[in-house]
């Protein structure tokens, strides 16, 4: 005698727990992820063409300050001359002048903390005391130079957070800062 033996269908499974846990999830991982974080760093261009016409000759001439950052230290610039607030440093004779701000190290500025940021800083106020109305400062790095180096160059010279204002608030430098290619 022939056992004849029953066929089980296999029972369909049950995916409504599932697809009810993924909806859930996907909007909560897209609420909480972040995605992109951006900073901005307000800057301008250099003007290309004609300067406006000067209608009366200024009392002074026009600052047009400038910091040259190289791998020496940072130039402080301004008035068609170099600036040195403190009085111009000796060198020998055939010797190049050094820069206003030499590297804490005396050769070359290993990285951003090698800069002297502080004493960057009190030349500017010093410069910002002979010339109140002036907001711009350029910065002119050396093609070497790191872009956090220039980022740190800017804050220091916007504003000075040691000598706070009457208000409470760090005194307002040279607010206006643009960036210009080719150093010394």
């Amino acid at each position: 005698m022939a056992v004849q033996r029953r066929i089980q269908e296999a029972e369909g499974l049950n995916l409504v727990p599932v697809m009810n846990l993924v909806t859930i999830l996907i909007p909560f991982l897209l609420m909480a992820a972040e995605f992109v974080q951006l900073a901005v760093i307000d800057s301008t261009l250099p003007q290309i063409g004609p300067t406006k016409p000067m209608e009366e000759e200024p009392e002074k001439p026009p600052l047009n300050l400038s910091l040259a950052i190289t791998e020496k230290g940072i130039t402080v610039l301004g008035a068609d001359a170099v600036l040195f607030p403190d009085g111009k440093p000796e060198a020998a004779e055939g010797e190049e002048q050094p820069p206003t701000v030499p590297c804490k190290s005396g050769g070359a500025c290993t990285g951003v903390d090698d800069y002297d940021w502080k004493r960057l800083t009190s030349i500017l106020a010093q410069i910002k005391d002979e010339y109140p109305d002036d907001e711009n400062v350029i910065l002119v790095p050396d093609s070497r130079i790191k872009y956090e180096i220039i980022v740190k160059a800017m804050d220091a010279s916007r504003e000075d957070v040691d000598n706070p204002g009457p208000d409470g608030k760090p005194r307002l430098l040279f607010p206006y800062v643009v960036i210009a290619g080719g150093a010394m």
